[in-house]
């Protein structure tokens, strides 16, 4: 996926240079976000019935400590990964395997459309009634997708999953080739292409789902971000201009998720009082009074919002709303925290393989899941789970700190060598391990969902093989 060229033959005006504050930008960036959103947990308006406090607040120190050391020792061995030189313009790759790349990533959409909205059929015939119905009553296509009808109308197709899987990062790779070479694609590319990219949009209001329109802001939000910031100076000014209608429509696209999501969770969770309706639906069962009431809208936040009333109060049930959707997974790790630890085998991380392992071998390895051993006071299906708790279901609490200490090495060695070198992989893997990163709170987001999984995979092996190291092995067992 990409070509490197010596440094020599690119001029000395365009060759990058890079502070030192902006290889640490990505570092000091997450561990502030990462920061932040526990403190919206611990203060914001929610108010989280927290167990085993010491061991939850001592075990993200850790994490968090263990990510700055992975990147520290990434960015130390940063050679590895820089020692090859400039990547090749992309607009050779662009010029041959545009069409390919579109007409792999149509079968995605298209297959991810129907596992989307349990369809019956690949070619999604009733996709405008759907998307008018989903952005008027998103609630319709939730519930329909969430019902027994639904699914048991619904059959897989293994073979067409296997397609799926191998398939996935088309997608992403088009939006790269959509960034990267805008001013160089004609109409059509550009009309063709953009129609695939922001398809699961479409497919996200059909049924009344968030993510699949996250998942396209996240996309091309960080890659417009990321191609930018390796222009050189002198060339920057003039990528920015030629990309004002792609980047006017990402605007557009980040605006619509925020609004929309607001919309969904309005409807769905019905303002401040979802708190209170998920703290007794989710504690019914449990006798301490404390276990009955594990979320709650704080009474001072709650008297503020009322009396302001107006717009204050949608923006109070959007900050309400959006913490419990962001935070909720601590409170999960929280109840895990003291759970004692049975290994699933390096497959636990992945709802995905979990489903996959018990619906085609028949070997369930739910009951190992810390998720499933707290299903009685916060479900395993119906509630998120952060993904320090799914990534703990294969190592444990203490090994999800090497876990971390990975997760900030490979962030340092993606950015060092997108940065440094173009490398067209470590681009594409930008807005993936965005995602990965934003969601740490709420979700194991890339790992449980086959397209990720699969994209994450396919872009880290090609990341791999495009390396100076990857180029010698390839030339040794040629020469073999």
């Amino acid at each position: 996926m990409t070509v490197q060229q010596n440094e020599s033959s690119v001029p000395a005006s365009l060759r990058p240079s890079h502070s030192s504050m902006l290889m640490w930008a990505p570092c000091i960036a997450i561990l502030l976000y990462l920061i932040s959103s526990l403190m919206l947990f611990k203060f914001g308006p929610i108010d989280w019935a927290v167990h085993n406090e010491g061991e939850f607040w001592a075990f993200n120190a850790l994490y968090l400590s263990m990510f700055s050391v992975g990147y520290a020792v990434a960015h130390w061995r940063r050679h590895w990964w820089t020692a090859g030189g400039f990547a090749q313009s992309p607009r050779n790759f662009t010029e041959r395997f545009f069409w390919p790349v579109w007409f792999c990533a149509v079968v995605v959409v298209l297959i991810a459309h129907r596992n989307l909205t349990l369809g019956p059929s690949y070619i999604p015939t009733t996709l405008l009634s759907d998307f008018i119905t989903g952005l008027i009553t998103p609630e319709k296509g939730y519930i329909y997708k969430l019902s027994a009808e639904a699914n048991a109308n619904f059959s897989g197709n293994p073979p067409v999953t296997a397609l799926y899987g191998a398939l996935s990062f088309s997608k992403l790779v088009l939006v790269y080739m959509l960034v990267s070479d805008w001013s160089g694609l004609s109409r059509l590319k550009k009309i063709l292409g953009l129609a695939v990219a922001i398809f699961p949009i479409l497919s996200g209001v059909s049924v009344g789902t968030n993510k699949p329109i996250f998942d396209v802001a996240f996309t091309f939000l960080f890659l417009i971000l990321a191609c930018v910031v390796i222009t050189p100076h002198v060339a920057r000014l003039a990528f920015i201009k030629s990309r004002l209608v792609l980047i006017g429509i990402t605007v557009l696209i980040v605006l619509f998720s925020v609004a929309y999501f607001q919309h969904t969770m309005s409807v769905r969770a019905g303002g401040l009082e979802y708190a209170d309706r998920l703290g007794l639906s989710v504690g019914a069962e449990v006798a301490s009074a404390e276990e009955a009431r594990p979320v709650a809208v704080k009474p001072a936040f709650k008297k503020y919002c009322d009396i302001s009333g107006g717009v204050v109060l949608k923006g109070c049930e959007l900050l309400s709303i959006g913490t419990i959707y962001l935070t909720q997974g601590y409170y999960g790790m929280s109840l895990s925290a003291d759970i004692p630890f049975e290994t699933t085998y390096g497959l636990g991380h992945s709802k995905f393989i979990i489903d996959a392992l018990r619906n085609y071998l028949d070997v369930d390895l739910g009951p190992r899941t810390f998720q499933q051993k707290i299903d009685d006071r916060w479900s395993a299906e119906a509630q998120w789970h952060s993904a320090y708790s799914q990534w703990a279901n294969d190592v444990g609490f203490l090994g999800v700190a090497l876990v971390m200490f990975a997760v900030g090495f490979y962030v340092c060695a993606i950015w060092t060598s997108a940065l440094t070198t173009h490398n067209m992989a470590a681009v594409c893997n930008i807005p993936v391990l965005a995602i990965l990163i934003f969601f740490i709170p709420a979700n194991n987001q890339v790992f449980n969902q086959l397209e990720s999984l699969a994209t994450f995979i396919v872009l880290l092996i090609t990341w791999l093989g495009s390396l100076p190291m990857g180029t010698r092995v390839r030339t040794f067992l040629r020469a073999k």
